[in-house]
Order: structure tokens, then C-alpha cells, then sequence
């Protein structure tokens, strides 16, 4: 396999800078996610690397080779794209022999590689049917083993799993970590879906309009983001942004205002905050504390009004009206009684929360946290 490179790379459609100077590195054997909302670049940058666009400006390089000017077939990539793009009146067989065809290869090296590719993917007994035959699922697999039977050094993916339902994304996403470990290949992936960035990514890149906001593995993303945007792109729901004012600062923390009147000091690196700035307090509702009227935990607590609430099982999300208006959201166990209209008193624990100061930037905090730069394994070998 191999590593890309991305060096100060632009991309313009007539006088729209569409992509902003992004420098990357993807190392060989990583599994990669472009992540972001419609329209942040993400899909264009993947056709940069596939050769699908040209290049404004800058530098790419896959394996060491400067591919600027290379067509897609030169670049030793695949690419499986969002709508399966399978011939219909070609078997699952013919689909994924065909690009070998097409590069002249041998017969019996197609049957091996083709009868390889349906047995890592399970679609062995696929072979002979036709698209219209198969499930969205199997499809997609299908178009995964067209890629695979070239043996590229680099797989591309453009948002394979939006088609499907969520049962079957949930399955794909399971089997696309194995895959990424049976075949010891680097792969680039693009999404909007951050559960399935934070699920099969050794590293993730998040974009917003062309510019690269932060690259890090999952977890680094979910422990330290760098801005307000990271921070609640991901995360699911969404990290809890209360707009305050920092009241105390020491070199070490910053004491900040709650709504109802409380105060909460946060470790975190405050130089260059000045008592009474505006900040952002950041915390993710799983890291909230709900106590009744009389009491929670926490290193300081905060009352609210519940609005809504939302049971799916075996969690429960409470969404609150703070004293001051501004809402949060708060999971507790499925087994809650809480009920719209209720007062709750929310516990905070320091640690977990975050600081943002005014123009978005995190403050750092003290320490990392342990799991931040651990490699996790997604899958075990059998």
C-alpha cells in the first residue's frame, strides 16, 4: 500500500477557491475519514486524490510519485462510489472482472482475483445474478470487491454507506472494519456521518468550507477539540454550549458564571483570558449529572426546567431550559422518570468540561486525557 501526501493543495472552479491550502498526511495502512458538513470540501478533495479534478495548486504525491498531472488510472487507487455504479446487464462476476478486462490481464489471474474478492466479501454465491437481483447491501459489496480485485494501493470511498438503511449502515460499518483489516490497506473514506468517522477512522480530518479545522484520531477529536465547531460536530448529541463569562483566572483555571447564579472553576490553560471576557463553557451530555430539586453531583450544579424528553430504551436524553433561557441536553439511564415540565438540578463536573474563548479557540486543557492518543483495535483477528 502506501502514503499520500497533500502539500498547500487548492482548488479552484473559476474564480471560487473552493479548496483552502490543505496540507495532509495519510500514512500507508491508515483508514482515513473526510468528515463534514454539505459542502465543506470533503467529496472534491476525495476526487483530487482520485484524479477525478484537477489540481489549482499545490502538491499530491501516492507512494512517493507526484501524481498532479497523472490521469486516475496511473495513481494505483479505486474508488467505490456513493451510487454502486454496476453495469445492469453485466453479472456480479462480469462487474468486478471488468476493469481487469479492460487492463488486458490474464483469464485465470481474473477468475483467482475475482473468486478472492466474493470470498473475503461473503457474495460468493452472487456471482452469477444481476444487480437488479441483489439487496442495496450486497450491491454495495459487489462495488467494494470491483475495487478490491485491482489490488490498488489506495482505496477511496465517497459516502458508500448514505443509500442504505440504518439497520444495514450499522452491519456495512462492521464490515468495513474487518475489511480494512484483512486486506492491510490505506484507505480514504468520506462522510457526513460522524458515528461512522468516530467508528472506523484511525484518523480523522474535519472540514468546514475548504479548510481542514482538525486532524487527529477519534478520540483525540472527541477528548480535545480545537474550536467550537469540532467540538460539536463531533459527538453525538452534540457537546452543550453555554455562553458565559469568566469571573476569576488563575495561571492553571479560569472560574466561569452558571446560569441560576453558581460558578465553576475549569482546569485548563487560561493565559491571555482577562476576568470578564465572554467564553464558551463546552460539556457533552453524558458527562452531566441529574439530581432532583434537591441535589446532584458534580463539582458544582445548575437548575433547569425540563422541555423534552426523549426515551430510547436504554438511555434517556433530557432537554433543559436553564435559569437564563439557553438549552442543554443531558443523557441519563433508560430507567428515568423524569417528565416535561419538571425542575432539575444538574450536576458539572470540572474536569470533563471545556473553554472556548471569543473567537472559538479551546483553551488547552491541563492533561491529556489517557485515551487520546491510543491506537484502538477495531477488530478481532479470528
Amino acid at each position: 500500500m502506501a502514503d499520500v501526501t497533500l502539500r498547500d493543495v487548492r482548488k479552484s472552479f473559476g474564480g471560487l477557491e473552493i479548496i483552502h491550502g490543505v496540507d495532509l498526511d495519510i500514512k500507508d495502512n491508515e483508514f482515513t475519514v473526510f468528515v463534514g458538513p454539505s459542502g465543506c470540501g470533503k467529496s472534491t478533495l476525495l476526487r483530487l486524490i482520485a484524479g477525478l479534478e484537477d489540481i489549482t495548486s499545490g502538491e499530491m504525491t501516492i507512494d512517493g510519485v507526484r501524481v498532479n498531472d497523472l490521469p486516475p488510472k496511473e495513481r494505483g487507487i479505486s474508488m467505490v462510489f456513493q451510487s454502486y455504479a454496476l453495469y445492469p446487464h453485466m453479472t456480479v462476476y462480469d462487474n468486478m472482472a471488468f476493469g481487469l478486462k479492460l487492463a488486458n490481464s490474464g483469464k485465470d489471474a481474473i477468475d483467482a482475483k475475482v473468486r478472492e474478492a466474493a470470498r473475503i466479501l461473503q457474495i460468493e454465491n452472487l456471482l452469477t445474478r444481476k444487480p437488479r437481483e441483489l439487496s442495496g447491501g450486497q450491491r454495495q459489496r459487489v462495488a467494494i470487491g470491483r475495487a478490491i480485485v485491482r489490488e490498488p494501493k489506495v482505496f477511496l470511498f465517497d459516502e458508500p454507506l448514505s443509500n442504505l438503511d440504518a439497520a444495514l449502515r450499522v452491519q456495512m460499518r462492521i464490515e468495513l472494519a474487518k475489511l480494512k483489516e484483512d486486506l492491510n490497506a490505506t484507505m480514504v473514506y468520506v462522510t457526513h456521518d460522524q458515528v461512522e468517522a468516530m467508528t472506523l477512522a484511525n484518523k480523522i480530518v474535519v472540514l468546514r468550507a475548504g479548510h481542514v479545522e482538525q486532524v487527529g484520531s477519534p478520540l483525540e477529536l472527541y477528548h480535545h477539540p480545537r474550536n467550537l465547531f469540532v467540538a460539536g460536530f463531533i459527538g453525538s448529541p452534540k457537546m452543550n454550549f453555554i455562553e458565559t463569562a469568566a469571573t476569576g483566572i488563575d495561571r492553571d483555571s479560569a472560574t466561569v458564571q452558571l446560569p441560576g447564579g453558581g460558578t465553576l472553576t475549569v482546569p485548563a490553560r487560561s493565559a491571555g483570558l482577562a476576568p470578564g471576557a465572554p467564553v464558551t463553557l463546552g460539556v457533552r451530555p453524558e458527562h452531566l449529572v441529574a439530581g432532583d430539586a434537591q441535589g446532584g453531583g458534580g463539582d458544582a450544579v445548575m437548575d433547569g426546567k425540563v422541555f423534552v424528553v426523549e426515551r430510547l430504551g436504554g438511555e434517556t436524553y433530557c432537554h433543559v431550559r436553564t435559569a437564563d433561557g439557553q438549552s442543554i441536553v443531558l443523557r441519563t439511564g433508560g430507567e428515568d422518570t423524569v417528565r416535561p415540565g419538571e425542575q432539575i438540578r444538574i450536576g458539572i463536573p470540572a474536569g470533563a468540561c471545556h473553554l472556548f474563548d471569543r473567537d472559538g479557540i479551546a483553551l488547552d486543557r491541563l492533561e491529556r486525557h489517557p485515551m487520546a492518543d491510543q491506537e484502538m483495535p477495531r477488530h478481532a483477528h479470528a
